[in-house]
C-alpha cells in the first residue's frame, strides 16, 4: 500500500507539472516492478483513475529493444557483434546484435536493488557473496551462447557509477570521449569489486560518485556487470548515458531507428570515424563545424546555397585539421590528401572532391585554377561551391583559433554591402576576433560584402574588475 501511494503521488505531481508547462502529450510506461507484481494491474487502474494516464506495460523484450534503439542513436552498432547491457533496479536487459540487427533481447530478473537483498551487511560475509554469485549464475545460464561481442555498451545508473568509481580510483576526470562513451576495463572492474567488498555502508556512501541512495546496490550491481561481461567474452565495456527513457522519447516522436543501409547515417559515421583518427583536434573540429553551420544558416541570403552544401561544409569543418596526423606544416594540404584517399564510400566522388577542397582551403592561399591543378580539374559548379564554403569555413575555424571552444553563439546583421557578426562569449575572445578579421578579405571578395566581427552581449570574463 505504501509503495502504491508513493507511486501515485509521484505521478500526480509530475503530470500536474507537465500540464502546467503546456505539455500536449504525456507518455508513461511501466517496467519490471509492475510487470512482476501480483497487484500490478490494480496499480495501473488506480493510476488511470487518478491521473488519466494510460500507462503502457512493457514486456522485457520491448524494454530491451527501446534501450537498444536509444544506444544505437549515438553509438555505431551496425558493424560486427555488439552487446548492450542495461542493469536496472529490478531487471537487466541483454541485447545482442550483429551488424545492427538484434539477435537476442532478454530481460533477466536480476537488478542491483533486487540483488542487494542478498547482501544484508557491509562488508558482506563470504557466504552472502557466494549466494549472490549462485543466484546470478543461475539466471545467466538462460542466455544463449554466442560468439564474443566486439563492443559491449553498458547503460543506466549502475554502469555510470561504476565508471565514475573507476575514474576516481585511476585519478581520471570523468569526461566523455568523442563518442560520448567512457571505457572501463575488466581489471578496473575487478579492483572496484574487491574494494567495495571491504567497505562499510557509510564508507561506500561517502565515495563521491555513490551517495546514500546507491550505497546498498552498487556492489551487487558491479558484481552482476562483471559476470555479464564474462558471459560476453569481453575484457572491457563502454558506458553510454542513453537508456530506456531516450528510446521512449525517440519512439514517441516517431523517429524510426537508423538503418545500417541509411545513407545519411553512414555518411555521418564515416566522417566521424575519420575525424577520430586525429583526437588532438577532434574538439576543435566539432566546434568549427558548429560555428560553420551557424554561419551558413545566418547568411543564407548571402551565399545562396542549400541543405546539401550545408552538409558538405560541416563535414569539411570536422575534417579540416585532419592533416595534423601527418605534420603541422602545410597540414591543410595533408587534410586534402587524407580525405580523398579515405574510405568514404557513402559519398559520391564529386562530393568527396568538394569536401576535400573546402578542407584544403580553410587556410593558405585562396583557391585559383591557375595555381591549384586539382581545383582546376573540378566542374565550374564545384569550384563555385568550394569557394563559397571555404570562405565560411575560414571564418568559422578562426573563431576557434585557441581551440578552447570559447564562442557560444553567433548572430548576424546583414546590410546591402556589409555583414556584421556578433560573437557571444563569456570569455575574452580577442584572439578569435583578430584571427577572423584576417579572413574578412577573402569573405568580401567572395560575397561582395564587407565583414565585421565584434564581441556581443555577454560580458567577457573579468570585465569590470
Amino acid at each position: 500500500d505504501t509503495a502504491i501511494e508513493d507511486g501515485l503521488e509521484a505521478l500526480v505531481r509530475m503530470t500536474t507539472i507537465a500540464r502546467l508547462k503546456g505539455a500536449e502529450q504525456i507518455v508513461a510506461v511501466a517496467t519490471s516492478a509492475v510487470r512482476e507484481a501480483a497487484n500490478g494491474a490494480d496499480f495501473l487502474a488506480r493510476v488511470r483513475a487518478q491521473t488519466g494516464l494510460e500507462v503502457r506495460l512493457l514486456s522485457g523484450e520491448q524494454e530491451a529493444l527501446l534501450i537498444h534503439r536509444a544506444v544505437r542513436e549515438v553509438v555505431d552498432l551496425d558493424r560486427g557483434r555488439s552487446l548492450v547491457i542495461d542493469i536496472g533496479g529490478g531487471s537487466t536487459e541483454w541485447i545482442a546484435s550483429a551488424d545492427g540487427r538484434v539477435e537476442t533481447a532478454v530481460s533477466l530478473p536480476l537488478g542491483s536493488l533486487r540483488l542487494a537483498a542478498e547482501l544484508r551487511s557491509a562488508p558482506p560475509t563470504a557466504a552472502a557473496l557466494r549466494r549472490l554469485e549462485q543466484r546470478i549464475a543461475a539466471e545467466i545460464k538462460r542466455l544463449p551462447t554466442a560468439p564474443p561481442a566486439e563492443l559491449v555498451v553498458a547503460t543506466s545508473g549502475t554502469a555510470a557509477c561504476v565508471a565514475d568509481l573507476a575514474d576516481l580510483a585511476a585519478g581520471r576526470e570523468s569526461a566523455n570521449t568523442p563518442r560520448g562513451l567512457r571505457e572501463v576495463r575488466w581489471k578496473e572492474l575487478q579492483a572496484l569489486i574487491e574494494r567495495l567488498s571491504r567497505l562499510r555502508r557509510r564508507e561506500i556512501a561517502a565515495l563521491p560518485p555513490v551517495g546514500e541512495p546507491r550505497s546498498e546496490s552498487i556492489l551487487p550491481g558491479a558484481i552482476l556487470l562483471a559476470r555479464l561481461l564474462e558471459k560476453a567474452g569481453a575484457d572491457r565495456f563502454q558506458v553510454s548515458d542513453r537508456a530506456l527513457r531516450d528510446g521512449l522519447v525517440l519512439e514517441t516522436l516517431g523517429q524510426a531507428a537508423p538503418l545500417a543501409t541509411s545513407q545519411q547515417h553512414l555518411r555521418r559515421r564515416q566522417v566521424q570515424r575519420l575525424a577520430e583518427r586525429a583526437p588532438a583536434v577532434l574538439r576543435h573540429g566539432e566546434q568549427t563545424a558548429k560555428l560553420a553551420g551557424r554561419l551558413f544558416d545566418l547568411l543564407t541570403s548571402v551565399h545562396g546555397l542549400g541543405e546539401r552544401e550545408r552538409e558538405w561544409l560541416e563535414h569539411a569543418a570536422r575534417l579540416h585539421d585532419l592533416g595534423y596526423l601527418v605534420r603541422y606544416a602545410e597540414h591543410h594540404k595533408h587534410s586534402y590528401y587524407l580525405i580523398v584517399n579515405a574510405e568514404l564510400d557513402a559519398f559520391d566522388p564529386r562530393e568527396i572532391a568538394i569536401i576535400a577542397h573546402v578542407a584544403r582551403f580553410h587556410r593558405g592561399s585562396e583557391p585559383r585554377p591557375a595555381k591549384h591543378p586539382t581545383f582546376a580539374a573540378l566542374d565550374r559548379w564545384q569550384r563555385d561551391t568550394v569557394v563559397r564554403l571555404a570562405a565560411l569555413l575560414r571564418v568559422a575555424a578562426a573563431l576557434d583559433r585557441t581551440h578552447a571552444s570559447r564562442v557560444s553563439e553567433l548572430y548576424a546583421t546583414i546590410r546591402k554591402r556589409r555583414v556584421t557578426i556578433e560573437v557571444l562569449s563569456p570569455f575574452d575572445v580577442a584572439v578569435e576576433l583578430k584571427s577572423a578579421h584576417e579572413k574578412a578579405e577573402f569573405f568580401a571578395a567572395t560575397f561582395g560584402r564587407k565583414l565585421e566581427l565584434r564581441q556581443g552581449f555577454e560580458a567577457a570574463e573579468g570585465a569590470g574588475d
